[in-house]
């Protein structure tokens, strides 16, 4: 078991205050602080992501693998694993070996490694220059790894194994390309279900921006619903077209298409559920007056 690192409830309470104060005042500037009751601490032990980069450095001609650590960046990758699923760790572990062990390690700069949300397998995605020499013996390796449900290059276009996570969550499969964002935080994640597939009085049409692999609408949805989802990540509408197949919801539609072009184009006619989960960068122009002028419930 990794130890966590000294200091680091300190450090992450100094972050935190000082992004609620900012928040509380952003709201208050518009008449809202009443609404804000601050942000609530994760919970840190035993890890909370299942997303994680890692890259190669090299020196004197021998490599290490690097991870890391939210408060101050890069560290050897040994001292970064805290953060990832604790059950996951042996996992990369493995796969650093892999990597490290082989005569193709000179070709690659570094891997991406997710999990699965309900299972903590990995899929492996190793970044490497186009031109390097052929990396499928190290995709073929890595996804015959336990713990590994698959590998991919795609620089090289070469993959082995699955290149969809399936996610268990709500008592549903999520299927998510591993190219596709899918929220990393192990404990936000089943609280955002769980709030999701809540009792809200219907539940007949549902509208779903920045949809992402269709989470939301997918678990808010039932055999009926109409669901409108859109989302300009490519990966993100293909697991979202596969979770529609998947699920049956015949009367589900999802674009590939920004947001902000999306709602402004379509005039719903006051949905039962607007779902609305963008980038940390928050809405587009025109997204909450759309979202307005169509009187969700």
């Amino acid at each position: 078991m990794t130890e966590l690192p000294a200091g680091l409830y300190s450090a992450y309470g100094r972050h935190l205050a000082a992004k609620e104060e900012r928040v509380r005042g952003m709201l208050a500037a518009h008449g809202l602080g009443g609404l804000f009751a601050g942000i609530r601490r994760c919970p840190v032990e035993g890890g909370f992501r299942g997303h994680a980069s890692f890259r190669l450095a090299r020196e004197g001609g021998a490599a290490r693998a690097l991870g890391v650590d939210p408060r101050g960046g890069r560290a050897p990758l040994e001292d970064t694993l805290w953060v990832l699923a604790e059950e996951a760790r042996p996992t990369l572990l493995r796969v650093r070996d892999v990597v490290l062990g082989g005569e193709w390690a000179e070709g690659v700069f570094g891997w991406d490694v997710r999990l699965e949300h309900g299972t903590l397998r990995a899929h492996v995605t190793v970044s490497a220059p186009g031109e390097a020499a052929p990396l499928e013996p190290l995709c073929r390796a890595l996804a015959e790894l336990r713990g590994v449900l698959g590998a991919a290059v795609p620089s090289q276009g070469v993959e082995a194994g699955d290149a969809w996570l399936a996610n268990r969550l709500g008592g549903k499969t999520v299927l998510a390309h591993h190219r596709a964002f899918f929220q990393s935080n192990l404990r936000l994640v089943p609280e955002m279900v769980e709030e999701v597939q809540g009792p809200p009085a219907r539940r007949g049409s549902v509208v779903d921006l920045y949809c992402g692999v269709g989470l939301n609408s997918l678990l808010a949805a039932g055999p009926g619903t109409r669901v409108s989802g859109a989302d300009n990540n490519r990966w993100a509408i293909a697991s979202a077209a596969r979770n529609r197949e998947l699920h049956a919801l015949h009367a589900a539609e999802y674009v590939r298409e920004d947001a902000e072009r999306f709602a402004a184009a379509r005039a719903f006619d006051a949905p039962d559920v607007v779902f609305v989960n963008p980038s940390r960068f928050g809405c587009g122009p025109g997204v909450p007056e759309a979202v307005a002028r169509w009187r969700p419930s």
